[in-house]
């Protein structure tokens, strides 16, 4: 069936439209209403579904696997992530200045370089103190890097977590940003309201918390390490 090109029929209705100064809710109805006449049906919007997470057994297990390989920095890097729910880039640019050992806080720079202090658990800093100071004595710059000094990778950090999953014999799949599920999922669990996990995990609005539960947190610091004493990773 020959048709006249997209091209074509484009400028005609602009033709049409120009007359009636359009913004954009104009259109928006105006091919809302072409669909329907033309009995067009788009695909369903996808809804906010979380994935398969870690049940309780599942998580221990996989750390523990983590924890009997002895690699101290790879125990860090797991901590990290399961307790502040941080990106896999955010975590890999995290330096050695990032780290308030006093406040049990770490500075994350996040999407569009905007910086945010989150959370760790108090019974994690003597053990993060003690790795920091390991790392300066190394002239490290970031908080994880590899023998040779380098600056993990989000590939390199991906590969470790799938790696310990398999020696763990967990068939779900996991990778770094599924940790950032469970840890948003557990603080919902406890209690803790969306407009502060949403200064813990750094979400722009409400609606992409909406898939943890409707929650609310009247200060974060204190709420949090309270949930955290629950934790199934010590």
């Amino acid at each position: 069936m020959d048709r006249i090109p997209p091209k074509q029929i484009a400028k005609k209705i602009i033709k049409i439209l120009k007359k009636e100064h359009p913004d954009y809710h104009y259109l928006k109805k105006v091919f809302e209403h072409i669909r329907i006449g033309l009995e067009l049906k788009g695909k369903t919007p996808a809804t906010g579904k979380l994935p398969e997470l870690l049940t309780k057994q599942e998580l221990i297990r996989f750390y523990d696997t983590v924890w009997n390989t002895a690699d101290r920095t790879h125990i860090i890097m797991m901590k990290v992530l399961l307790y502040t729910g941080i990106r896999n880039a955010e975590l890999t640019n995290i330096t050695l200045k990032d780290v308030n050992l006093n406040a049990s806080t770490i500075r994350i720079t996040g999407k569009g370089n905007k910086d945010r202090y989150i959370p760790y658990p108090e019974l994690f800093r003597g053990e993060l103190a003690q790795y920091i100071e390991n790392q300066k004595v190394r002239k490290a710059k970031y908080l994880f890097e590899t023998n040779r000094q380098d600056k993990y990778t989000t590939r390199w950090v991906r590969a470790i977590v799938k790696k310990y999953a398999k020696k763990a014999g967990i068939e779900k799949r996991i990778y770094p940003h599924l940790f950032r599920h469970q840890l948003l999922t557990y603080l919902a669990r406890q209690g803790i309201i969306d407009n502060k996990v949403q200064l813990i995990s750094g979400h722009k609005n409400r609606k992409n918390l909406a898939i943890y539960q409707e929650l609310s947190l009247a200060d974060v610091s204190k709420e949090y390490q309270e949930a955290m004493k629950d934790f199934p990773i010590k």
